[in-house]
């Protein structure tokens, strides 16, 4: 406008080149903010598109190893990545099969190798190109020597593992009550599990007391088993154990024809039949195979102080009740070595933190999950379990529900296949308040006439008028058809329960050529150290009562 001719003669030449520069300086500023706004967006392709948030931490190639990256935003391609101060609050995943749950874990498992950290990772569908990912990554990092596979479905590729062989009375005996199932609603039931729950304890107690390894048959033979139990009374050294051990029998106890003092065979296996033949099950064939050692190639506890990458395979298709009990015996052991961790002093614990990705954890999810969720941090370990749906824990109880999903502070939700769990998870991602507006039009006419003897008159008329409204409603920040309509590798994550992500998670992969390179999983297997153990399978035909005579 002022270099217009009219102002221009006015104000001058130099006054016209000031205000061309201010128009020139104006217009780029213009279309530098409008191509700031665009150049970024949409840079995936996807079926609906949000505004994600700002990411909460820069990334960058000198604080890779602070974190790890979960993916790229969709709208505008920046990366998402969460540090391990963050992790520790722990990570929930939640979509239908084959949408990209262990793709996510596997990309987070990379990273996490690669910055020198242990992690246990359960497979609740035994996939063995799981495995065969977990090693390369291992081989390419330089840890292959870290590995370790436990397997019961083949113990031919596992490594040796007994869950119940560490901790006090009281853990073990929490750990194998695990295969029981609940029994909040039987007294009856429950009556027999704190029987379980007692001999256990008192049996655990006595052989730690005498010094003597144990493995999952011993402990059913001695439930089930008078002989076996008398032979463990002669051997523990006097002390308060062998008296709550001798007390413990005396419930037994009883006096034949001749006097001699046995043990009730009949009223024991009524008492524990039923744990022990669920512990016999570990004991024997393929699963007893992987367990039944007292030098193990691998305990937990170490294994997570040591940075170790455990691998755990359940047969889940084949030995369904075996493989989700073996599931939650593993998740107790880690619970105990939670425990035993926060006990150390900080310099003593893991750095990174460790890792605990739990795959398909629906299939061997149970009540003692909850506790770990509120205790694992200050032992400095991540827990991340992946589920289908909601109904996994809602299976359970509702306040296991609670008590994972309100302890997870990042979430991750792909595709999910019904209504009710799409409504459901738009409800967690939560509502914002947006406006509507209103706009309304009217229009009309008239006329009239009125006639009499004298005069005749008439009229016309229009009218019109427009309306503008405005409120605020409360909409979903995802709705449950956007949700339904994720495509596969793509997700929403929530952070801090107020900021989403919509984002697509980088799939990993390698060459034939690097695969060759890389070779077949190669297990690390150790030389046995010799332990004093009871042993009692060996010598089981001394205590087979052998049938009666005609």
């Amino acid at each position: 406008m002022l270099a217009t001719p009219t102002i221009g003669a006015t104000i001058g030449q130099p006054a016209i080149a000031a205000a061309l520069g201010l128009s020139a300086g104006g217009a780029a500023w213009a279309a530098y903010r409008w191509i700031e706004a665009t150049k970024n967006k949409h840079i995936f392709d996807a079926k609906f598109y949000i505004n994600s948030a700002e990411p909460p931490f820069p990334y960058n190639g000198e604080r890779r190893s602070d974190g790890v990256l979960l993916g790229y935003c969709v709208d505008n391609g920046k990366p998402l990545f969460v540090t391990y101060e963050e992790l520790m609050r722990h990570v929930f995943i939640l979509g239908q099969s084959g949408v990209g749950k262990t793709v996510l874990g596997e990309f987070i498992m990379a990273q996490h190798i690669m910055n020198g950290g242990g992690l246990m990772m359960i497979d609740g569908k035994m996939d063995s190109k799981n495995l065969e990912a977990i090693y390369r990554y291992c081989k390419w990092a330089g840890r292959e020597d870290d590995l370790y596979v436990i397997n019961p479905g083949d113990p031919d590729m596992s490594n040796t593992y007994n869950p119940i062989l560490t901790g006090d009375p009281d853990e073990v005996s929490a750990r194998n009550l695990l295969l029981i199932p609940s029994t909040e609603n039987s007294p009856g039931a429950d009556h027999f599990k704190q029987e379980a729950n007692q001999g256990i304890t008192t049996l655990v107690a006595a052989l730690q007391k005498a010094g003597m390894a144990y493995t999952f048959i011993d402990i059913s033979i001695l439930l089930m088993s008078s002989k076996a139990l008398m032979h463990l009374e002669s051997i523990v050294p006097d002390s308060e154990e062998k008296t709550n051990y001798s007390i413990f029998l005396d419930k037994f106890r009883q006096v034949d024809k001749e006097g001699n003092s046995t043990i009730d065979t009949k009223r024991l296996k009524e008492t524990f039949g039923g744990i022990g033949g669920r512990m016999f099950t570990f004991g024997t064939g393929k699963f007893g195979k992987v367990t039944n050692h007292t030098s193990p190639d691998i305990s937990l506890f170490d294994g997570m102080i040591q940075k170790k990458i455990i691998y755990i395979a359940l047969p889940t298709m084949g030995k369904d009740t075996a493989a989700q009990n073996f599931g939650r015996m593993a998740v107790g052991d880690l619970r105990t070595a939670i425990s035993w961790m926060q006990a150390l002093p900080d310099d003593q614990k893991p750095w990174p933190p460790f890792y605990g990705f739990f795959d398909e954890a629906g299939s061997y999810v149970n009540n003692s999950w909850s506790r770990m969720f509120e205790q694992a941090r200050s032992a400095r370990v991540i827990l991340n379990p992946a589920v289908q749906t909601l109904a996994n824990f809602d299976a359970i109880s509702p306040e296991l529900q609670e008590m994972v999903i309100g302890n997870t502070l990042t979430k991750v939700f792909f595709k999910v296949g019904t209504q009710d769990s799409a409504e459901r998870v738009g409800d967690l991602i939560g509502l914002e308040e947006r406006p509507v507006i209103g706009l309304s039009d009217s229009s009309g006419s008239g006329a009239s006439a009125v006639s009499n003897d004298m005069s005749f008159s008439s009229g016309l008329s229009d009218s019109a008028s427009i309306g503008f409204s405005e409120r605020s409603s409360e909409e979903y920040k995802v709705s449950p058809d956007q949700l339904k309509a994720l495509g596969r590798g793509e997700a929403i994550v929530t952070y801090g329960g107020s900021e989403v992500f919509h984002i697509k998670i980088p799939l990993l992969s390698t060459t034939e050529e690097l695969n060759e390179e890389l070779g077949p999983v190669r297990l690390n297997k150790h030389r046995r150290k010799w332990v004093r153990s009871i042993d009692l399978f060996k010598k089981a035909d001394q205590f087979i009562s052998a049938g009666k005579k005609r």
